[in-house]
């Protein structure tokens, strides 16, 4: 008896350090856009708590992204510690999205979220577009020497320089499950 109790005491201690591995609040958005900002740069974009298709857990965010669209969501700030790497990873599907414009960026902060970084303002993970089934995006970054935040933008149709992009049409992409770790 004694055994078991310890095994199931030490299963759970390993799945709450695991749960509190990840820096990103609400990450998976299992509490809708608690925390989180969205916003339009070029409309129309519009932003829903998706019950229907998710990565995992209960919900995931869909942009539904109109023709020459481009939205963002942005995370809460967490702490980071400058000059370490911090693995970042997040779950994308879309439908029709505009080549290499779905991606997650890393925004790097001195103080609060709008003082930014003077070293090294953005890393981006991995890209990717067209129609896909549910893909991981990922990167391992390193905070510049003055950040001591982070927050992470989820982004489509965006960085090309304008705040336009030229899309054929509508689309939509969905993202889920962001999770920031320390690099071992």
């Amino acid at each position: 008896m004694r055994l078991i109790i310890v095994t199931v005491l030490v299963a759970m201690l390993a799945a709450a350090g695991f749960a509190q591995d990840n820096l990103v609040t609400n990450g998976g958005f299992e509490n809708g856009f608690e925390g989180w900002i969205t916003d339009v740069i070029v409309g129309p974009v519009e932003f829903i708590e998706c019950k229907e298709v998710v990565h995992s857990g209960t919900t995931s965010l869909l942009m539904n992204i109109g023709k020459d669209g481009r939205g963002i969501a942005r995370s809460p700030a967490f702490a980071v510690e400058a000059g370490k790497q911090y693995n970042v990873s997040v779950w994308a599907t879309a439908e029709g999205a505009p080549e290499n414009m779905v991606y997650a960026r890393v925004h790097w902060w001195k103080t609060e979220p709008g003082v930014a970084s003077e070293v090294e303002i953005k890393a981006d993970t991995e890209r990717a577009g067209g129609t896909f089934e549910w893909t991981e995006l990922t990167a391992t970054v390193t905070a510049p020497a003055d950040a001591c935040m982070a927050t992470i933008r989820l982004e489509s149709g965006g960085d090309t320089g304008v705040l336009n992009t030229e899309t054929e049409g509508a689309y939509w992409v969905r993202f889920d499950d962001l999770v920031v770790t320390p690099a071992q």
